[in-house]
């Protein structure tokens, strides 16, 4: 909850709805984020430097899993780690809580996001993405991301943050 009220102080003192961050540490340099598609599929275009997909962590599907115990069927995705994921928080609809942090995995809290991220393309300045299929079969636990909802995208350090918008 901490986070995401730094966020939302961070957007507002901004009076913009995106926030662009890169870590000292990280060669990997965020200029943009789109979301396209539909709020039943959205799909992520990340645009920026240094850009690249880090390794699953774990290595295979977060389905059926200990921290994962649905059985996802089609394209599961991966979790990878601290390194690749999108926290979701519900604003739209005036819901105001975290919705999931699709792709991430943090084993000594013991939380492995069900949907994972499925890669589509990558190159060292754009890497697009979507949500595996939990997202989508599993309707009842997640709700679809809808416009004016929250997102921040990170990856390998470097952070983004946006209000959905589809187009």
């Amino acid at each position: 909850m901490s986070l995401r009220r730094g966020f939302l102080v961070v957007s507002i003192g901004l009076a913009a709805s995106t926030v662009a961050a890169t870590t000292a540490a990280s060669a990997t340099v965020i200029t943009s984020v789109k979301v396209g598609g539909s709020p039943s599929r959205p799909v992520f275009t990340i645009t920026g430097k240094g850009l690249s997909v880090p390794a699953p962590s774990p290595k295979g599907s977060p389905s059926n899993t200990q921290g994962c115990p649905l059985k996802i069927k089609g394209k599961a995705g991966h979790d990878y780690g601290t390194q690749f994921y999108v926290d979701a928080f519900a604003t739209g609809t005036g819901e105001d809580k975290q919705l999931y942090s699709a792709g991430r995995y943090r084993p000594t809290l013991n939380e492995n996001d069900c949907i994972g991220l499925t890669v589509l393309s990558h190159t060292p300045t754009r890497v697009t993405f979507t949500f595996g299929s939990a997202y989508s079969q599993y309707r009842s636990q997640y709700r679809t991301l809808l416009n004016g909802d929250l997102i921040e995208v990170v990856l390998k350090g470097a952070k983004f943050g946006l209000v959905v918008h589809y187009g």
